[in-house]
């Protein structure tokens, strides 16, 4: 269910969506009319157009992940980092169950709609802009969530390479995918250095139609 908002939010305009997540409601703030900023034409005519705000779209691997971290995610005290968080949909779950949660993006205006929807679902966070590949980050996480952020394959080195350097020994990863589901690039990578990785798939509507995510689940 959606309903209008009055807000803008770091400049878009905003509006609410109520996500029922495992026996939980959230309403979450998205981007409004989100296609308004998308120039599919543009993306195909030019490799250097500026790149849409693919980060406010509520990606079928960002539900999967949320609904992880609502049933099988231990989550009361433990120390949680959403990379790539966008919306922030996965990591504010994780909070309302009693994480400690920060929150990372390359983008800004991500950020500010991650922080008003963990104030509007009642829980705090931390919020940092940095990259994966360079995240300048002290101290080590129990947990990490990454949803919908191995769609590049550049990114399966940066993703596998933080989870050594940030990963607590004995600390777990969850990472979905519903773009490169076929992509072992990532498993490859942390296999490399030393990682633990399971995987399985599971289903999530996206626009009506059903989609694929593969879950890959990381062991340090």
């Amino acid at each position: 269910m959606t309903r209008s908002s009055s807000n803008r939010i770091a400049g878009y305009p905003t509006r609410e969506v109520v996500l029922p997540i495992a026996g939980r409601v959230l309403t979450m703030l998205v981007v409004d009319e989100l296609e308004r900023y998308v120039d599919t034409a543009a993306l195909l005519r030019d490799p250097a157009a500026p790149e849409p705000p693919y980060w406010a779209h509520l990606w079928p691997g960002s539900r999967a992940l949320a609904h992880l971290a609502a049933t099988e995610i231990e989550c009361v005290g433990v120390r949680v980092i959403e990379v790539g968080c966008g919306l922030g949909l996965a990591g504010i779950v994780a909070a309302t169950r009693g994480a400690h949660v920060t929150l990372i993006d390359t983008m800004y205006a991500a950020l500010c709609f991650a922080r008003a929807n963990a104030a509007r679902n009642g829980c705090g966070v931390n919020v940092v802009q940095t990259d994966v590949g360079r995240p300048g980050l002290r101290g080590q996480f129990d947990c990490c969530l990454a949803a919908d952020v191995t769609y590049d394959p550049q990114l399966h080195v940066a993703l596998a390479d933080f989870l050594s350097e940030h990963l607590e020994p004995g600390g777990r990863a969850w990472c979905t995918e519903s773009v490169r589901t076929n992509d072992r690039g990532f498993r490859r990578a942390c296999e490399a250095r030393g990682l633990r990785v399971s995987e399985r798939e599971a289903r999530e509507v996206d626009e009506g139609r059903p989609v694929t995510v593969r879950i890959t689940h990381v062991h340090r």
